[in-house]
């Protein structure tokens, strides 16, 4: 019991600049670690902090555990500055996961804002790998430029494999996408129901959707979801705010009964509904 609160030494072997303010961090662990999609570990600088980090790599594909941290405060901005090789500390994994294992021979949407296709990518790599896939799968990812798009060269091979993708950014919209001021629903633009018929033979009410990305997005990504049909109880997304201590001890996720860290952080739209969680 006491291990969940010991940190693990685990070495920076490699840092990546994705954007301006955002690097991917690949790290070895001292000891191998079994993670699931939507989980995240709670990362530690020596002398500076720590703070809750998605997992953006998936167990068993990548050679390392991967972490994409964008710069945003005092903690980030420090591990901004690690150069490998150096020591960090990791404790988790922790949390719940996405509940894909329903979603096989559906169609799955995977809605993602900005820096919310990191928790994803561990999702859809492991979709597009499998050898019995969902039926169909689409991407609508969304970004304030293209300069920010994330992890294209995983994007170009997932659409090898058959993901539809559909891209948007503030300026020039053309496509699904909008993240506009004024509009934050990803899958808005001239409505809903026009928007919806650009994804090819996608079966709202057969399909499963997963959402990742600002707060501002989500609540009315899913509720557009859920207007075109789509089962509460199939539209997921990662409620990963305000978390401290991570295994639910601290009480600063505590929301209504609900611990973020520990009964999530990945959560249905059905259940946010009947908990009445706030996505902030």
């Amino acid at each position: 019991m006491k291990e969940i609160y010991l940190p693990i030494k685990a070495e920076v072997v490699e840092v990546l600049d994705m954007t301006p303010d955002t690097k991917l961090f690949k790290v070895k662990p001292e000891r191998p670690v079994h993670y699931q999609p939507g989980q995240f570990f709670m990362l530690s600088l020596w002398g500076k902090g720590e703070v809750p980090i998605s997992i953006t790599s998936a167990c068993g594909f990548h050679e390392y555990v991967e972490l994409c941290i964008r710069r945003v405060g005092y903690i980030t901005s420090a591990i901004h500055e690690v150069k490998p090789p150096c020591d960090i500390g990791l404790r988790g994994p922790f949390g719940n996961t996405f509940l894909a294992e329903n979603a096989k021979n559906k169609d799955i949407i995977f809605v993602a804002g900005g820096l919310g296709i990191a928790p994803l990518r561990p999702l859809i790599t492991r979709v597009m790998n499998e050898k019995k896939r969902s039926r169909r799968i689409a991407l609508l990812y969304g970004s304030r430029n293209p300069g920010e798009i994330l992890f294209k060269d995983d994007i170009e091979a997932w659409q090898e494999k058959g993901l539809q993708l559909f891209l948007g950014v503030r300026k020039g919209l053309q496509f699904i996408l909008s993240a506009g001021k004024k509009d934050n629903c990803l899958l808005s633009g001239s409505g809903p129901a026009a928007e919806s018929s650009r994804i090819p033979k996608i079966s709202f009410k057969n399909a499963y959707a997963f959402v990742c990305g600002p707060p501002v997005m989500i609540s009315p990504t899913m509720i557009t979801l859920s207007t075109m049909g789509m089962d509460e109880n199939n539209i997921y997304t990662s409620l990963e705010a305000h978390m401290k201590c991570g295994v639910g001890k601290c009480g600063h996720c505590y929301v209504d009964g609900v611990h973020l860290c520990t009964d999530g952080p990945i959560f249905s739209y059905a259940e946010i509904r009947k908990r009445r969680l706030q996505i902030v």
